[in-house]
């Protein structure tokens, strides 16, 4: 007489998790050496020194720089999400959505610009196919993630209205204002990169934003 087992051994259900924590570790370093030294120092055999692991184990994990930061996209792409969505959802009835969207992105990547620029000027510094970020990345890595900042912006922009068109309208301005709160950690990336300042400051800047789109939302 037989009995049946499930397909997962313990063994390989410990194996798996093992994997899935030496890459989170992995991801981890990137992350650290990125925030302290820069992009240009992110390579595999900085982050395998990080780990005291070498760079042939790495490679079990990621085969080559552009995969380990396609992952590491998706990993600083996760944390701003969740900071903005939780920054808007803690927000009152009455409040300026849009205004705590631009501040929240704002705080969240004003002393993390290196991670700014990773996520969103990396992939301009590549032309080659299936570098970032490739077309499979975006689509089931980036949009699913943006897709659900909007779903909640436009929610609690638009309230309980099942309007087409004010659901519609809701969501361009979330777009606009996050695009907006973009923009201006871009050229703040490049005053950064330059050493020279922005000619207004940042909190002007960031009340006239929040300022703009509060009208806007209230129209």
């Amino acid at each position: 007489m037989t009995t049946k087992t499930s397909g997962h051994r313990p063994g390989s259900l410990r194996v798996r998790q093992k994997r899935e924590q030496v890459r989170l570790d992995i991801l981890q370093a990137a992350q650290e050496i990125l925030g302290e030294q820069g992009v240009d120092d992110l390579t595999l055999a900085a982050v395998a020194g990080r780990l005291g692991m070498t760079k042939q184990a790495l490679y079990h994990y990621f085969p080559s720089k552009e995969a380990l930061v396609n992952s590491l996209v998706t990993t600083l792409l996760d944390e701003e999400v969740e900071v903005l969505v939780a920054a808007v959802e803690r927000a009152a009835a009455g409040d300026n959505i849009l205004g705590t969207l631009i501040r929240a992105f704002y705080a969240h990547y004003i002393d993390r610009l290196d991670a700014f620029r990773t996520i969103y000027c990396q992939s301009q510094l590549y032309s080659a196919p299936g570098l970032p970020l490739d077309t499979g990345t975006l689509r089931d890595q980036i949009n699913p993630r943006t897709r659900h900042l909007f779903d909640v912006l436009e929610d609690r922009i638009a309230g309980a209205s099942v309007s087409k068109v004010k659901r519609a309208r809701a969501r361009q301005l979330a777009f606009t204002a996050w695009l907006s709160a973009l923009g201006l950690l871009t050229m703040l990336g490049v005053a950064d990169a330059t050493r020279d300042p922005l000619v207004h400051a940042d909190t002007d800047l960031l009340e006239t934003l929040s300022t703009v789109f509060g009208a806007a939302t209230d129209r």
